[in-house]
């Protein structure tokens, strides 16, 4: 158990660390600089889901070679993309506050939508509660007064309903598919588009990395590469609700780890603002009690 949370916390900070990583390719244009980040971490990734996890890689390409394709759209390129280019005019600290669009949107989505979340009040409460976290953190009279910013944070946000939408798509067409391989593959093909958007739009070998290679790579390998891995082997060795964890220790390390690196004030609007995001994220994933009931009856039968 020990050893489970030690992992949870490592890839929770190296995801955190991602917002940082980012901050630092401010000088490269964006897509150039997004594509370079996750050509290093698809060479993180793939040799560590073979080798280290041990997964056939060629699975999800056998038997539906589409799914990674439209994955490395809506699940690296575009989100990841939105977060470059909103970091050039927001914090990495805000940057990470504004990761919680993802699980807020998934909640929308899976209760409205779907219908697979069961509807409650006390969890519908949460959405505004994260909302008004987010506010509080940023400052109303800030966000009234500076439009870049805020158009920057919906960019970010935008990618995080793309990355949300995609969840859902994910759940429904990779239920046959081996998760690690089709995340090593998704990162691959997002790189590639990425890649190919950056030479028909920006002139990425003109460009003058020197000044940001540390950044680009740190991302790659640790934000991006490291990241994921540490996910799915937390996935196989403690499950997928116990990994999902990681939302809840991302957004504080996020804002805190800018704060201590960057030497940003730390405000009290910026602490009570991570504690309410944080509360409304705890209710929106609080399960009905008629979900404890019948989870607790079958670990009893267990």
């Amino acid at each position: 158990m020990i050893t489970n949370f030690l992992i949870l916390f490592a890839t929770s900070l190296a995801w955190s660390t991602s917002y940082l990583f980012i901050s630092g390719a401010k000088e490269i244009p964006p897509i150039t600089a997004t594509a370079v980040m996750t050509a290093i971490a698809a060479v993180v990734i793939l040799p560590g889901v073979r080798y280290i996890l041990r997964r056939p890689l060629m699975q999800p390409l056998r038997i539906r070679p589409w799914v990674p394709v439209v994955m490395g759209l809506t699940a690296i390129a575009l989100p990841n993309l939105s977060v470059v280019i909103a970091e050039h005019r927001i914090t990495p600290g805000l940057a990470a506050i504004l990761g919680t669009t993802v699980p807020v949107t998934t909640f929308l989505l899976t209760t409205f939508v779907t219908r697979e979340t069961p509807f409650s009040p006390l969890r519908l409460l949460g959405v505004p509660l994260a909302v008004i976290g987010l506010i509080t953190f940023v400052g109303w009279h800030h966000l009234t007064n500076h439009t870049d910013e805020l158009f920057s944070m919906l960019i970010m946000m935008s990618g995080g309903v793309v990355f949300a939408f995609n969840g859902i798509f994910v759940a429904r067409q990779s239920k046959d598919l081996d998760k690690f391989a089709l995340t090593a593959w998704t990162i691959l093909f997002g790189a590639i588009a990425l890649s190919l958007a950056a030479f028909v739009i920006e002139q990425p070998l003109q460009t003058d990395f020197s000044g940001a290679l540390w950044a680009l790579a740190g991302e790659g390998i640790l934000g991006m590469g490291l990241a994921y891995l540490g996910y799915y082997l937390l996935v196989a060795k403690a499950g997928a609700n116990f990994a999902s964890l990681y939302a809840f220790l991302v957004p504080p390390l996020g804002a805190f780890g800018s704060a201590l690196v960057l030497h940003e004030p730390v405000t009290s609007g910026h602490s009570l603002g991570v504690f309410l995001v944080l509360c409304g994220m705890i209710l929106m994933s609080r399960q009905p009690k008629r979900a404890r009931l019948a989870a607790a009856s079958g670990s009893s039968v267990t």
